[in-house]
């Protein structure tokens, strides 16, 4: 098929349960002694307080948490010289709606939560008052439970400890602290109830997903289908999923990925993953069994994902999320005129590149639903699919920094959500952030649980996945990992000592007091819950105020990360060595083109450390090699070294270095119908059949 200029899509896909689709275990080959398959534990529907210094026992069907993570008594009163023993027990199952909260509740300080419940009393009914005899101060436990019809995707608690701070003890992986203590006795050690949620679905099978239909049917001879995108559409497979038949229908959930070529150019995916009704019919003797089937079939329904995707050059991820809601409520409305086929065809064609003649493109899909397609920005730096307020607002300041650090001095890192839309919008940022360097090793975004074996890779990588990854596998013991839902580092413990103070220290001050006041204003303006795993299907009005005032954010976040990488690289083209010879094996040798000794000498004493690191490392390597020859990269260097050389004239700090897009406020906007309703040949609308 034949390129004609730039398309603001270039395929759409629709992925899920083939009829080659093989079971996801058959096609997961992991070769190292991390990766043991477990099966994910059931959810825990009941916890209770037992005081074992009054003679109480452990309910039947309970477990005690007797023990911290590492072997400590997990006594919530530990330490305590005068307060009674008092252990904590839970009961897993599915008998019952699993909890989906814990918490701690200082009695007369604070109310409860709403639909929360107070754990009062113990089993044999003693009072379930957590604080030791002395203190006047009443503590108790308290849980919320999910609904009757709870969705399939509802996340439960699946696991729970107790961890002692003073000794060393940190939330396990993927554990969320209670930043409550339990033992608030004078004497005793501070003690803090952590938890695991996890999705609680059951009776699940997970395939391979694969292609099920793409427009258009041929490839663009520049640009192929990848074979790989069903897999990024349905990145923990293609599920077949018994429920009972009271449950809820999971709202719709938005991904983006990125994949990258072999030229390194990037090609955008945005995905909705839904659920659709799976005839029984269909089920094979073993897919019953497998699921549960048997048993009472009459109360349950089976249920399968799919996934409907557009592929592109460009980020234009807000947009195409609107478009493809606009699709699965179109799917599941009508009947209508018009087959669904023919807005597909009428995006991907009618609607026009936005350009300088036409910044904005305003996209009517229905009365009731429109879209904005602006203009790219045009820029040096390199093109990203990245929302630096995403990653601050769910990292914070010091994991922002640390997060940096990893990038910079090259490190395994391995982001993990439960939100899988976070996941790209994060990983984009941290490869934007570390700009003139280009991350040159492996860089999954949102990485497929069939394609998880890059975690077993030898080199650095970034790789973004799905936490429900940790249910079934241990985390590789040479990776950093950072959750975005508990926002929680966890490292190697070779590499524990390297995090943000190990940076050059004026710079770094600067650095962290523009993004603490920067990740103010951004608790300011984003007033809403944190939870956006389920996107909202009222699709509002585009709002142009808070849309460029976060846009206004975005850019000086990423803004105050590039001043400190000008301010940590200040003068380093006074280093590169004159070229004497083409380049050859010898010529590229970055000791050849540059003066590492000089440089490493210019910088202060006490950071040695982290730029020793620094200049170790592949990407440090081939900017240097970048600097030194012709390469494609020529542009966006000149334009960091036009930043090393405004800060050096600038000693307030105020200069800009990047120039705002106007173009958003231009007024020119071109107006795009929806595909015209065809008539019959007496002026009548055709009849409602779609």
């Amino acid at each position: 098929m034949e390129d004609r200029g730039s398309r603001v899509a270039d395929y759409f896909v629709v992925a899920g349960l083939t009829d080659i689709s093989k079971p996801l275990e058959e096609e997961i080959h992991f070769n190292d002694a991390c990766h043991k398959l477990a099966k994910p534990k059931e959810p825990i529907t009941d916890v209770a307080v037992i005081i074992k210094s009054l003679g109480e026992e452990v309910p039947h069907g309970y477990k005690c948490i007797d023990v911290t993570p590492s072997g400590l008594s997990a006594d919530l009163n530990n330490g305590s010289l005068m307060g009674p023993q008092i252990y904590m027990c839970y009961r897993r199952g599915r008998d019952k709606p699993p909890l989906t909260d814990l918490g701690v509740l200082y009695d007369g300080k604070e109310r409860l939560k709403q639909g929360c419940e107070i754990i009062q009393t113990t089993p044999s009914g003693r009072p379930a008052n957590i604080s030791s005899g002395a203190s006047s101060q009443k503590v108790y436990i308290t849980y919320r439970r999910a609904l009757e019809n709870m969705t399939q995707n509802t996340l439960a608690v699946t696991d729970i400890c107790i961890i002692i701070p003073s000794k060393g003890e940190t939330p396990p992986h993927t554990f969320c602290k209670v930043d409550k203590n339990l033992n608030n006795s004078m004497w005793g050690l501070a003690a803090y109830l952590c938890y695991k949620k996890s999705v609680a679905k059951t009776n699940t099978i997970s395939y391979k997903a694969g292609l099920i239909c793409r427009y258009p049917e041929k490839d663009y001879d520049s640009f192929p289908l990848p074979e790989s995108v069903p897999l990024f559409c349905l990145p923990m497979g293609a599920t077949i999923e018994c429920w009972p038949s009271d449950s809820k229908y999971p709202l719709p959930v938005f991904s983006t990925f990125v994949l990258t070529g072999a030229s390194a150019e990037k090609v955008y995916g945005a995905a909705i993953q839904f659920y659709e009704t799976y005839s029984e019919e269909d089920l094979t003797e073993k897919q019953k069994s497998q699921l549960g089937f048997m048993t009472i079939p009459s109360s349950k329904t089976v249920q399968t994902n799919k996934c409907i995707c557009l592929l592109s050059h460009w980020p234009f991820f807000d947009a195409f999320k609107k478009f493809l809601t606009f699709l699965y409520r179109y799917s599941i409305s009508g009947p209508h005129v018009l087959p669904i086929e023919k807005h597909i065809s009428h995006f991907m064609h009618k609607v026009p590149f936005p350009s300088p003649q036409r910044p904005r493109i305003l996209v009517q899909l229905s009365p009731h639903d429109n879209l904005i397609l602006s203009q790219p920005i045009s820029s040096p730096l390199p093109l990203s699919g990245g929302k630096f307020s995403a990653l601050l607002q769910n990292l914070g300041p010091e994991n922002a920094v640390n997060l940096l650090v990893f990038a910079v001095t090259e490190h395994k890192i391995l982001i993990h959500s439960l939100r899988p839309s976070v996941l790209t919008s994060v990983t984009e940022a941290l490869v934007s952030m570390i700009f003139p360097f280009h991350w040159p090793c492996p860089y999954i975004p949102l990485c497929p649980l069939a394609l998880a074996d890059v975690l077993s890779a030898p080199c650095p990588f970034i790789v973004g996945i799905d936490s429900r990854y940790f249910d079934l596998y241990d985390p590789p013991p040479d990776v950093s990992c950072v959750d975005l839902d508990t926002n929680t580092i966890s490292q190697p413990g070779d590499k524990r000592t390297i995090a943000w103070k190990t940076l050059p220290k004026k710079p770094c001050k600067k650095l962290m007091n523009t993004l603490n006041n920067l990740y103010q204003q951004l608790a300011a303006l984003q007033q809403r819950p944190r939870d956006d795993a389920l996107m909202e299907l009222a699709m509002n009005d585009y709002d142009f105020h808070s849309g460029s005032k976060l846009h206004l954010l975005d850019m000086e976040i990423q803004e105050a990360f590039l001043t400190f990488m000008a301010s940590i690289l200040k003068g380093y083209r006074s280093y590169l060595r004159p070229i004497t010879q083409a380049p050859s094996e010898t010529a590229t040798d970055a000791s050849s083109l540059f003066e590492l000794q000089g440089f490493l000498k210019s910088r202060d004493r006490s950071h040695q450390k982290f730029y020793t690191m620094m200049t170790k490392t592949q990407m440090f390597i081939r900017f240097i090699e970048e600097c030194s020859f012709v390469s494609d990269k020529d542009a966006s260097l000149a334009f960091f070294d036009d930043c090393v050389n405004k800060m050096d004239v600038d000693r307030t700090g105020d200069t800009r270095l990047i120039e705002l897009d106007e173009s958003h406020k231009s007024e020119h906007t071109v107006f795009i119908t929806p595909p015209e309703i065809p008539h019959l040949p007496n002026g009548e609308e055709l009849p409602f059949q779609y």
